[in-house]
């Protein structure tokens, strides 16, 4: 198994996860990682010389696509996202092995949510539009792919994920903390998203497949929550309304209907995972 992506939060997981059974060979972009059992290689997925010449001398029989450019990590979304993502899909589809790319709830406009696998994507970002032409040029290569959209990812082992530390820096640092309570999502525990992804990596399942947490909740609500669960005072935790710009939607929660009886993995609910 090839994981691109492999020192980010998910793909780190991934990666020690499929360990456990595979042959796992991780990809970085400027921070290895220290997994005694994964093989680390650096590749910028821009390169497509670079991806080709790695996919075609692993030949891996599964490659998970988590490299990716996300909202406050930079501006080259086009690059990454994009063209990173064909690079990788066309290598992958030349040697004939299997792609599991991962996506983004944020390919939908929000206006309506439970959105299905059958949903037309319709972004309103610049981050969703690029995730959306990322999943065409999976399907353009024409190898067997799963795209995986999912949504908020959280969670606290190796290290707490993105979703809830920038919250407990700022309560340290005396700031206020604005959620949104009018934003909807159906976030899921890295451990989950992990497990499902190497479950999928030797099943049949191929196509667009929504793998997201079995609860619908406000970004409010979700950061209020995994405060509590940290032992962090909420007391400059106050509620907004999302910015009436255009620009986030509102509601793009995902029907995860179709993952759970594709999947034997589970797809708890915050509030399952944190009382668990």
């Amino acid at each position: 198994m090839l994981v691109t992506g492999g020192s980010g939060y998910l793909g780190g997981w991934v990666a020690r996860m499929a360990a456990d059974r595979w042959e796992v060979t991780a990809t970085y972009s400027s921070h290895p990682g220290t997994d005694p059992d994964v093989d680390r290689r650096p590749l910028d997925v821009r390169d497509a010389e670079a991806v080709s010449m790695l996919v075609s001398d692993l030949q891996p029989h599964t490659v998970v696509h988590t490299a990716a450019l996300n909202p406050g990590q930079g501006n080259d979304f086009e690059a990454v996202n994009i063209t990173g993502t064909a690079n990788v899909a066309k290598a992958t589809a030349e040697v004939g092995a299997r792609l599991i790319h991962i996506s983004t709830d944020m390919v939908f406009d929000g206006q309506r949510g439970n959105y299905t696998e059958a949903d037309t994507p319709a972004p309103l970002n610049e981050y969703g539009r690029t995730k959306a032409l990322a999943e065409q040029a999976v399907t353009d290569a024409g190898g067997e792919a799963v795209i995986v959209r999912t949504s908020l990812i959280y969670g606290w082992e190796p290290t707490v994920a993105r979703a809830a530390q920038w919250m407990i820096d700022a309560v340290a640092d005396g700031q206020t903390v604005r959620l949104w309570s009018d934003e909807m999502r159906c976030p899921i525990w890295v451990e989950s998203l992990a497990a499902a992804i190497v479950e999928l990596a030797d099943a049949e399942y191929v196509g667009v497949l929504h793998v997201a947490g079995d609860q619908t909740i406000s970004r409010y609500d979700f950061g209020m929550a995994l405060l509590r669960f940290r032992g962090t005072d909420t007391t400059q935790v106050v509620a907004i309304p999302s910015p009436n710009d255009q620009i986030r939607p509102l509601n793009c929660t995902l029907d995860s209907s179709l993952a759970r009886g594709v999947l034997t993995t589970p797809l708890p609910g915050v509030d399952t995972v944190l009382s668990s």
